[in-house]
């Protein structure tokens, strides 16, 4: 599906980490890589790679305020011509449809409303979308779509079964709250055979921008999650249970330190009090937020290192409950 538009990318529930991924973007622009030729749809193809123009979409008045004042450098143009829009999410199936690449951000929760909207299945058709939602695998994604009635598609006519699995490319990946200083551990699934050659290397590139990436199989996802992101909420490298999960120990070591180095940059760059670091992950109801529960109580844990590894323990339990419940949402 080809785009005849300014090259555009959509961010829907543009919360801490969309919109931390939206600044390192537009900081690092000057970085775009060139356009590659690619075979098949993608030969002969000079598109620019990288958007120029940016839809923000939040569900909150407060939301658009906040990201207007953070953007506001980017929309202060000679032309008077917005590079960063702030939309209300009433105009999220708007801004897919005008987008070639789709950053989902919203609450895990939130994810099966966001599909359901009127024409939002057609309008993701062909998009690269890179999914940072907790427990919404690529399945669960998938599932929300092609279950979606005949009137949901945005097309007359068209019947929900002639939705094809190979039309949609998804990337499923975690970031964490690093991202906004470069710094992010970030843990992707890879790709399918047969990824369009101009999203393999966008999203490359938009990764890239927030830190370092680690490719992980899908049943290490999980484990990957809690040892990069919900690190940074515990304010400690906590490769034992990291380990414990299934990832080879030094690889939990070093995911683990990645994760707190960005933490300690964050610290240093922005003036950032561990509080306000744990205020930025530990959404209420999440993964971060149980493991912190048992930090709470560490005297009685036994000592701090077995009071982490029953945080991971206790945040990898609620990431496999949200892949359950999003299941259960979508059927």
């Amino acid at each position: 599906m080809t785009v005849d538009l300014e090259p555009t990318m959509a961010v829907i529930g543009c919360g801490s980490l969309g919109s931390a991924i939206l600044q390192r973007v537009l900081e690092t622009s000057n970085e775009q890589p060139q356009s590659e030729q690619g075979d098949g749809s993608d030969s002969g193809s000079e598109e620019p790679l990288l958007p120029t123009r940016f839809l923000a979409c939040v569900r909150t008045a407060e939301s658009a305020s906040r990201l207007e004042g953070q953007f506001a450098a980017y929309n202060n143009t000679k032309d008077d011509k917005k590079v960063v829009n702030i939309w209300r999410a009433d105009r999220n199936v708007e801004a897919v449809r005008q987008a070639s690449a789709v950053i989902l951000g919203c609450q895990p929760s939130q994810v099966a409303q966001v599909v359901a909207e009127k024409g939002m299945t057609d309008a993701l058709r062909g998009k690269l979308v890179l999914n940072i939602c907790a427990g919404i695998t690529d399945t669960v994604l998938w599932e929300m779509i092609s279950r979606q009635p005949p009137s949901s598609s945005g097309v007359s006519g068209a019947d929900a079964a002639e939705r094809k699995r190979e039309e949609y490319y998804f990337v499923h990946a975690m970031p964490n709250a690093a991202s906004l200083v470069g710094q992010s551990e970030t843990i992707v699934n890879p790709r399918p055979a047969g990824f369009p050659e101009r999203y393999n290397v966008l999203t490359d590139w938009i990764l890239g921008s927030i830190g370092h990436v680690t490719e992980l199989p899908h049943n290490l996802m999980a484990a990957g999650t809690i040892t990069a992101g919900c690190a940074v909420g515990f304010y400690a490298p906590s490769p034992r249970g990291g380990k414990a999960a299934g990832l080879d120990g030094d690889l939990a070591l070093r995911m683990a330190a990645q994760a707190m180095k960005g933490a300690a940059e964050m610290v240093l760059a922005q003036n950032k009090t561990p509080d306000d670091l744990i205020k930025e992950v530990a959404t209420p109801g999440g993964c971060t937020a149980r493991g912190l529960q048992v930090l709470a109580g560490k005297e009685r844990a036994g000592n701090v290192a077995t009071a982490f590894e029953m945080a991971m323990k206790k945040a990898l339990a609620r990431i496999f409950e949200l892949e359950a419940s999003s299941n259960g949402n979508s059927s």
